[in-house]
């Protein structure tokens, strides 16, 4: 009975299904289009006061209704909010691009786990985790008092 259990487990390992890009680039936009959706419809809970909505004379009809959608709904958002919604605006252009996944300081590729993760990750780990230390150490540095040099101190003596 060892055997059956062992030989099943090893089919099972073979049968690992594996993702295309294309299938992967769907699924990421399919996601990303969906974090959209949820902040444009929690924005869209709040009241816009009519002289905030443009008009739009561009594009088709659909064009012009999702950018006076996004428009109507980013001036309601928070900062914060905004920021995302930008930040998916700017991944969404990137999966068009073909850019989508690479880190913008290094050019590497970020890892699939990451960006299934965070996907409006811009950063690989490496770059990131380098990013963080630098301003943790800037912002360490400025809590401390600028100390003088004692060479600063025996040049301020002489004059």
């Amino acid at each position: 009975m060892a055997t059956k259990n062992q030989g099943s487990e090893s089919m099972s390992s073979h049968l690992v299904k594996t993702v295309s890009p294309e299938e992967r680039k769907r699924a990421t936009k399919r996601t990303l289009l969906d974090m959209k959706q949820k902040l444009l419809t929690e924005g869209l809970g709040k009241s816009l006061p009519e002289d905030l909505v443009p008009s739009f004379d561009i594009g088709d009809e659909g064009d012009r209704a999702d950018k006076e959608r996004t428009h109507e709904v980013s001036i309601l958002l928070s900062a914060r909010d905004k920021e995302k919604l930008l930040a998916i605006e700017e991944a969404l252009e990137k999966i068009e691009e073909g850019t989508y996944g690479v880190c913008e300081e290094c050019g590497d590729e970020i890892g699939s786990g990451r960006l299934k993760a965070m996907p409006l990750a811009r950063l690989c780990v490496t770059c990131q985790s380098r990013i963080e230390k630098e301003i943790a150490r800037q912002r360490l540095a400025g809590k401390r008092s600028p100390q003088p040099l004692i060479s600063e101190i025996e040049e301020e003596e002489t004059y």
